[in-house]
């Protein structure tokens, strides 16, 4: 019994131990269409979201195509530089949603305050700023002039849940919506996402060898 008892107890480890699911590899999966092309992409490690980005040093451009769902049909989305620190406040926000006749659109805020944002002029200046809807993910496009030879940026992105008289309203305040914020490197530039894989997704090869090692195990434990 002593016997089946520490081999069951190895079964329970080797599966509780194994390394989690791989999440989805976003800039394989997420389209910008035709007419639109980025010469890096980077997944967000929070919220779900993609930043498809070129920096153009001599311009001081930042091209984007940020990717993100809202947190519930009719809210939305947003993305932002920070310049004077790593949070939202002080966020230079380009926020993408429904307008009431159901295009979508793009206004700027600057965040100074948690309570209710207002639409504002950025500290940065902007053109081309657009927004699209599709199969469930929220785009915002545009190009934002962060400066010459930038090395990085602290960048913020957040998603929500509905908008008010053309207001976005607050967002959650779960933990992937605490820690969507980092630091984006401009000067070392992210070779292009290949294609999409067709092999089986690893978080299925994660699982199978799970159950193959627990069967084992208890294997194991009948023979002994």
């Amino acid at each position: 019994m002593a016997a089946a008892f520490v081999l069951l107890s190895m079964a329970i480890a080797a599966v509780c131990f194994l390394p989690p699911p791989v999440a989805a590899h976003l800039c394989e999966s997420n389209d910008v269409g035709s007419n639109r092309v980025f010469a890096n992409c980077s997944d967000l490690p929070h919220l779900s979201a993609s930043l498809h980005w070129t920096y153009n040093s001599s311009a001081g451009a930042l091209s984007i195509g940020f990717a993100a769902q809202p947190a519930k049909q009719g809210g939305w989305v947003a993305w932002a530089i920070n310049p004077t620190g790593t949070g939202m406040l002080g966020s230079q926000t380009l926020a993408a949603f429904q307008g009431a006749d159901g295009k979508m659109v793009v206004k700027t805020y600057n965040i100074s305050t948690f309570k209710a944002v207002k639409e504002s002029k950025i500290a940065f200046e902007t053109a081309d700023l657009a927004a699209e809807y599709v199969n469930g993910t929220m785009w915002i496009f545009g190009t934002v002039m962060v400066g010459n030879d930038v090395k990085t940026v602290n960048q913020v992105w957040q998603v929500g849940p509905s908008v008010t008289k053309g207001v976005p309203d607050k967002h959650d305040i779960y933990v992937d919506n605490l820690h969507a914020k980092g630091t984006l490197t401009l000067a070392q530039a992210v070779s292009p996402a290949p294609a999409p894989s067709q092999s089986p997704p690893e978080s299925s090869t994660g699982e199978m060898n799970a159950s193959n090692l627990l069967y084992f195990f208890m294997f194991l434990l009948f023979v002994f």
